[in-house]
């Protein structure tokens, strides 16, 4: 028999604006409470497919409580909408709210998709409650970053694409239009000046280009990290090639507190539902893994 719950709707303050979110509780909440965070475009708080709705009700069944809301200038929150890089006053707001309805809680784990999963990461390092973060298909486009990845991944493989020869013997592909297209992928790849995957810490963390605020904002942060990556998306492959070569990274691997997986047939949304549900088994497992090890440090 599954535990009962309750969904919650709340209305709370983010500097001048109004947040509205759905806190989902367990009758007996769990010491940890996971803050869904949601970006990107039009997403709000129910998520591509339910899947915030489909997730905060899962993490009821195993006695987690969360919340799901909706940031400035999205969904039914006021104010203009500021974008994933500009949410960690959203964020704050809504793991205070967490933390006062269910008193239960005392850490939080972000959890975030995408631009969100981005966003989390920028804020984590910047509040002690935060005990880790789950990341999915982190975003870290970057004009040349786009390139290199459609260079490696579509243009050398729809070479070896019987559909690609079909077109061209057929007269339905422009040879031109393609290698122009093409042409223009290599010079933004030759346009990133650094020539190195990770800039100096001693910058100004907000002014570092995207990837390497991520990896930065990770290396501050002193908790745990899960990050599951898509095997059929760009994003995805954009954030792992960089991965690669980022000395950050690989420093943070080497530490244990990161936690890599792949779904190598999933795209961007898990839009079938065997992808969805091995998103979620990853979520629950490591989130009572953090649990387990809580509990452990306090005895």
């Amino acid at each position: 028999m599954l535990p009962s719950s309750t969904e919650i709707p709340v209305v709370f303050s983010c500097e001048t604006d109004l947040l509205v979110g759905i806190i989902s509780k367990p009758d007996k909440a769990s010491r940890i409470g996971v803050v869904i965070v949601v970006a990107g475009g039009p997403q709000y708080r129910v998520g591509a497919h339910r899947q915030f709705v489909t997730l905060a009700r899962l993490l009821t069944n195993h006695a987690i409580a969360s919340i799901r809301f909706d940031h400035r200038g999205t969904g039914d929150s006021t104010g203009e909408l500021r974008g994933f890089v500009d949410m960690n006053a959203d964020i704050q707001s809504a793991v205070n709210v967490l933390l006062d309805r269910v008193p239960e809680i005392d850490k939080i784990v972000l959890w975030g998709e995408c631009e969100s999963a981005t966003a989390s990461a920028f804020y984590s390092y910047t509040d002690p409650r935060i005990q880790g973060i789950f990341m999915v298909n982190p975003w870290i486009r970057t004009d040349a970053g786009l390139a290199k990845t459609m260079i490696r991944y579509y243009y050398w493989h729809r070479l070896l694409e019987k559909s690609f020869w079909t077109k061209v013997m057929s007269g339905q592909f422009s040879i031109t239009a393609s290698l122009k297209s093409c042409m223009t992928l290599i010079k933004s790849t030759l346009s990133n000046k650094r020539g190195e995957a990770d800039s100096s810490v001693d910058e100004a963390i907000d002014i570092l280009p995207l990837p390497e605020r991520l990896a930065e904002s990770c290396r501050r942060f002193s908790g745990e990290m899960f990050i599951l990556t898509s095997g059929r998306d760009y994003i995805a492959r954009e954030f792992n090639d960089y991965v690669e070569t980022s000395k950050i990274w690989q420093e943070l691997i080497a530490s244990g507190r990161v936690t890599l997986k792949a779904i190598p047939e999933a795209d961007h949304t898990f839009s079938r539902l065997e992808w969805r549900n091995k998103l979620l088994e990853y979520t629950v497992s490591w989130l009572k893994n953090i649990e387990s090890v809580q509990k452990d440090s306090a005895q």
